[in-house]
């Protein structure tokens, strides 16, 4: 009874793991890019670029501070954006490994298991 029960919950557990892996388990992982996303643009405070972008810098009202103010921004806004853009990248391919990584690790496996008994 006992060894029944722990070998249906091994084996159980064993042929669940893929339906999890791309069910649950890959909401989980895409939302965790959104999230992570979100928070890269929230740290480098984009949207706060963005808005403030026609406000001139320091209060300076004269024609000269208002382009300096402007063409700072936008350089702000260009790097700001680029490295978001650069952790969505990183973000995106953590999650095409994430889809890759199963079967992967299961060839692997397979590869080795059978070449250790044909060699």
């Amino acid at each position: 009874m006992v060894l029944r029960l722990i070998f249906s919950e091994f084996f159980g557990g064993f042929l669940a793991l893929p339906f999890w892996w791309y069910g649950r388990g890959l909401a989980i992982m895409a939302a965790w890019v959104r999230r992570s996303v979100r928070e890269a643009s929230e740290l480098f405070a984009l949207g706060v670029w963005v808005r403030n972008v026609f406000v001139p810098m320091y209060g300076e009202t004269e024609w000269s501070g208002r382009l300096i103010s402007f063409l700072i921004r936008i350089a702000m806004i260009v790097a700001r954006g680029a490295a978001v853009a650069l952790w969505s990248t990183v973000a995106v391919a953590g999650f095409a490994a994430y889809l890759v990584l199963l079967p992967a690790a299961v060839l692997g496996i397979l590869y080795h298991g059978v070449g250790m008994f044909l060699f």
